[in-house]
């Protein structure tokens, strides 16, 4: 009974990003099961959102009568109340963007205080060159982090030797299987800049597009997230300890959108802060980037860039970029909000903007980077062993209530 269950509960997450793929979005991030499930769901017919909800419904009712250990009957339950949720939107029903963020993610709705965001800004100040407008002073350090390789086997190399390098720093930190690995790929003609996709049996794919300049400044932050010791790692550690050795078969498919996201995405944003301190961050880049390739930075201060920039990130913004959108305001409005805090152009602005309106989750999406960020970094603070506690949250089911 348990394996029908299970397996039904994949083909509901497979049929409803099949929905989702219809407007050319996604609602699995990964998929490693068996293929005949996959292939069954592609030469299916689609089922409707109502359809859904009726197995859904029946998912829920007969999950209570399984044998399964409480904390995985709880976390099961917590993601199906989030699809369902989500299944009543694309229904058709209304709901409000509290409710949704409540009910699909399992946090509280809350604005967030501009604190830390002013604490930013000040760091912003004090570390950038020259003087006067914060906005052409970011841009000019921008421009200074923009380089272009001779070719792509150059860019290759450095991006490779950036990915060990932050291997090897997480391994101090994180149990990482011994066979996982990164597959590394410069591509052209995409539409994002950079791309990861995990593939199952401890190995991610990224893309990086050598059709859009390669900003220095960028890759670290970007790495530790995506890769090491950030979702790469983690899809790794719930591969090898739930599926392999718990055989935890629900653990196939990655969600988005979902209380499991939320701490997914907390893990990202703290991976950074996990291997470096900003001065440490500082002392390695200034070595390893500017030093190297001849950048000027004696007009700056990198280690307040830094913190400005764990602070003040676009998607740290993100959560009150969709607040401002949902209630109507000026496209205007919100991108000077989001330049009052950022500092970033103009066609970062209008990205954000585009993001938002992408597809009906992407609001709700946008409240799993800051507010999962707290979740974890709160539960991290509160364990003596913070990187014992890293790996039991890359390692287990986990999700926010649960926790916070």
């Amino acid at each position: 009974m348990e394996n029908t269950w299970l397996e039904n509960y994949i083909l509901l997450m497979l049929r409803l990003d099949k929905i989702f793929k219809k407007d050319e979005n996604f609602y699995v991030d990964a998929y490693i099961g068996p293929e005949k499930l996959k292939d069954l769901v592609e030469k299916e017919k689609f089922k409707k959102e109502i359809e859904l909800i009726k197995d859904l419904v029946n998912l829920l009712s007969k999950l209570k009568t399984l044998d399964f250990k409480e904390t995985r009957t709880s976390y099961l339950k917590k993601q199906l109340e989030a699809v369902k949720m989500i299944l009543r939107i694309l229904n058709g029903d209304k709901a409000t963007l509290k409710e949704q963020v409540e009910s699909i993610l399992d946090i509280d709705f809350k604005w967030v205080d501009e604190t830390n965001f002013e604490r930013g800004l000040a760091y912003f100040k004090q570390g950038l060159p020259g003087k006067g407008d914060l906005i052409n002073r970011y841009g000019e350090w921008t421009k200074r982090n923009m380089y272009s390789f001779k070719n792509s086997q150059q860019k290759y190399d450095y991006l490779k030797f950036i990915i060990d390098e932050m291997r090897n720093r997480s391994k101090n930190i994180i149990e990482l299987p011994e066979n996982e690995d990164v597959n590394l790929e410069i591509v052209t003609d995409k539409r994002y800049g950079a791309s990861t996709r995990y593939l199952g049996n401890l190995v991610s794919l990224v893309e990086i597009n050598d059709d859009i300049p390669f900003n220095f400044y960028q890759m670290l932050p970007l790495i530790t997230h995506e890769l090491y010791p950030g979702h790469h790692a983690e899809f790794c550690l719930k591969e090898s300890y739930l599926v392999k050795e718990k055989n935890y078969f629900e653990n196939n498919i990655f969600l988005l959108t979902s209380p499991q996201l939320v701490i997914s995405e907390g893990i990202g944003e703290v991976a950074f802060d996990m291997i470096f301190t900003p001065q440490q961050a500082a002392e390695w880049m200034d070595e390893n980037i500017y030093k190297k390739y001849n950048i000027k930075t004696d007009d700056i201060d990198l280690v307040s860039l830094i913190k400005a920039s764990r602070l003040n990130s676009l998607d740290q913004l993100s959560s009150n970029a969709s607040i401002l959108m949902n209630e109507g305001r000026d496209e205007k409005e919100i991108k000077d909000y989001i330049q009052k805090y950022t500092l970033q152009p103009e066609y970062m602005l209008d990205h954000v903007i585009k993001n938002l309106k992408s597809s009906p989750l992407q609001k709700v999406y946008s409240f799993t980077y800051y507010h999962g960020k707290q979740i974890v970094q709160n539960y991290l603070n509160e364990k003596e062993d913070k990187a014992k506690a890293l790996n039991h949250l890359m390692k287990k089911q986990v999700y926010p209530s649960q926790i916070k």
